[in-house]
């Protein structure tokens, strides 16, 4: 059975709860949570820090392959190897997005349970096929990034 963990960021404010934002890249999730153990001013903003750095070696990275894919007189090895890569970003893209919407029906769902029972920092939604392992983590106000500086990230 696969086992998979998807992360609810909440902000408390007076007796509401709202979900601020979730992910479940590994990375994402270490990241957040050292920070958010090491009481870091502001957890959520290190790991939009490391999907912004992550984004930017991705497009200079891509750059650099469309430029040497217009070379003129290029090698049909080095060409064909070109391809091949942007072929697969294509994919590793269409499964990110997928991968991206799953997490937030999922996450959508857990939030309703976890405002049904918000005793429960920790717990499990099981299918036939899968496991997801939902992990909730509630940030103060002087723990968020303004909503703003969120979406320029």
């Amino acid at each position: 059975m696969k086992i998979g963990t998807v992360v609810l960021v909440i902000h408390k404010h007076e007796n509401a709860y709202k979900l601020i934002e979730t992910f479940s890249n590994d990375q994402e999730i270490t990241l957040f949570e050292e920070a958010f153990n090491r009481n870091h001013s502001d957890p959520l903003r290190v790991v939009l820090e490391y999907r912004s750095q992550q984004k930017q070696e991705d497009e200079a990275f891509g750059d650099f392959v469309e430029n040497l894919l217009s070379q003129p007189f290029l090698r049909q090895e080095i060409q064909h190897h070109g391809i091949e890569w942007l072929k697969s970003k294509i994919k590793i893209e269409q499964f990110q997005k997928n991968e991206e919407e799953a997490t937030a029906v999922i996450a959508h769902y857990a939030f309703r349970l976890f405002e049904e029972d918000r005793n429960r920092p920790e717990f499990f939604l099981v299918g036939p096929k899968a496991k997801v392992r939902i992990r909730v983590f509630t940030v103060t106000s002087e723990q968020m990034t303004a909503p703003a500086e969120r979406r320029a990230a």
